[in-house]
């Protein structure tokens, strides 16, 4: 670890009392005091595992309470010999303290040690012989705060357990809102490496087999949540989460299918998923992609089937299912427009959104398109838009649909993130209609070119 790296860690000490104590013994080792610097070291230790510990108990964790009283009997005893005593009594066992409350592993403690055993070094020189006098090298005071910021200081009084119960609280919540900055925070960043390794592999459990849940939602909607989850994670931490989903391969491939098919649809836009995707394995996806015999005339078009058809938009799904393109190419339009496109609206199906446009058959159609684009909005640049009005004004069953003069309207308040540049392609698109249509008539858009007149864009 680079000295920038440590002067970074040491801004990061989670307790702001226990970052003084951290900047004293960078600023120790910055002067060339490596017996200070290690003194100063252990004194963080200390005092960061008593504010954690002491917070843990305030925070309603019964078995801190009785440490949290032990603290105050002891201080309230000040500097007295049996205040000393107490303290020193306490000091022997915050380590251990320090994994009984997860506030540290097992590594984390032996290491942890060499700290308290080079400061003994330090400040006991009883502890050698008079002519041997302990001298600790640089880089030893150096390592030994790096270790102690990246075991312990940075780090926040979460519990691994604890971490673990959080998440699948917040998973089952009724009020669950997928926020990814938030599950990161809260979930991810910061937490140990052991305790991010249990969360991601819970996470990845629940996403890719559907297994039975801690509350009431249904393994399929938790399995939902949970990959939220998981590709917040792998924002993170990409190549921990492909580990974890291939943990899980051997059990996914005996599955049902439905439940294979839903998994697909949830995971299948990712990468980490088709990691662990073989040949035969993605034979059996491809297979349960099989629509056209798999829907009834007649029937509505099942939502599992589209999702799985819609994951075409992932580069990696499409290379990890060769096939898949021509599945979805075989649906009839109306299932390709109105099902699987509608819930999935994707960059990828742009060029799909404006044939359906040029080519819709009927108002109803028509009505479809227009509302398809709507969704599609986002991704729409100045020359995509402009070729989609002008497909629009050319096919008579989408201008005289309706509800597409107020589609119009919508288009153009969606389209915002265009700015400006959006002015010409809508005024052109105006212009067209009106000439096809009589002026003032419903079909020429009288609302739309009140709009590009509020918005400055027509005067």
């Amino acid at each position: 670890m680079g000295l920038a790296d440590l002067e970074t860690f040491v801004g990061q000490v989670w307790s702001p009392d226990v970052r003084l104590l951290a900047e004293d013994a960078w600023r120790c080792y910055n002067a060339g005091a490596i017996r200070a610097c290690i003194a100063a070291t252990w004194t963080a230790v200390t005092a960061d595992i008593i504010t954690k510990l002491v917070w843990l108990a305030d925070d309603g964790d019964n078995k801190a309470v009785s440490f949290r009283n032990s603290i105050a009997a002891a201080q309230s005893k000040g500097l007295q010999r049996d205040g000393v005593r107490a303290m020193q009594s306490i000091e022997s066992s915050l380590l251990a303290n320090a994994v009984e409350f997860e506030l540290i592993d097992s590594i984390g403690l032996r290491e942890l040690e060499r700290i308290r055993e080079d400061r003994n070094l330090c400040v006991h020189p009883s502890l050698r012989t008079l002519d041997d006098v302990y001298e600790p090298r640089p880089e030893v005071a150096r390592g030994h705060l790096a270790v102690a910021l990246t075991t312990l200081l940075i780090h926040p009084p979460v519990q691994g357990r604890k971490v673990v119960s959080g998440l699948a609280a917040y998973i089952d919540d009724p009020s669950f809102v997928p926020t990814v900055p938030y599950i990161q925070a809260t979930f991810f960043d910061r937490v140990r490496s052991a305790t991010k390794q249990t969360i991601v592999n819970l996470a990845a459990k629940h996403a890719v087999l559907e297994i039975d849940t801690p509350g009431q939602l249904s393994a399929a909607d938790y399995a939902d949540r949970m990959a939220v989850a998981l590709d917040a994670f792998a924002q993170r931490d990409r190549e921990s989460v492909r580990a974890a989903v291939a943990k899980q391969k051997e059990r996914f491939r005996t599955l049902d299918g439905a439940t294979q098919l839903r998994t697909l649809g949830r995971l299948g836009d990712h990468d980490y998923f088709w990691s662990s995707v073989d040949r035969a394995l993605a034979t059996r996806l491809l297979g349960l992609l099989d629509a056209p015999s798999s829907v009834a005339e007649g029937q509505a078009f099942p939502r599992d089937l589209a999702a799985g058809l819609a994951v075409v938009r992932s580069r990696d799904a499409r290379e990890g299912l060769p096939g898949l393109e021509q599945r979805f190419e075989d649906l009839p339009w109306i299932d390709r427009m109105a099902v699987v496109i509608a819930a999935r609206p994707d960059p990828y199906f742009l060029p799909s959104v404006l044939e359906f446009i040029k080519e819709a058959w009927s108002f109803r159609t028509g009505e479809q398109a227009g509302r398809l684009l709507i969704k599609h909005a986002p991704f729409l640049t100045v020359d995509i838009l402009a070729t989609a009005l002008e497909n629009w004004c050319t096919n008579v069953q989408c201008r005289r649909a309706s509800e597409m003069p107020e589609i119009a309207v919508r288009l153009l308040q969606h389209t915002a993130h265009l700015g400006q540049s959006r002015a010409k392609p809508f005024a052109e698109f105006l212009s067209g209609v009106q000439e096809m249509e009589e002026e003032g008539d419903y079909y020429s858009y009288p609302a739309l070119e009140a709009a590009l007149v509020t918005h400055g864009y027509l005067r």
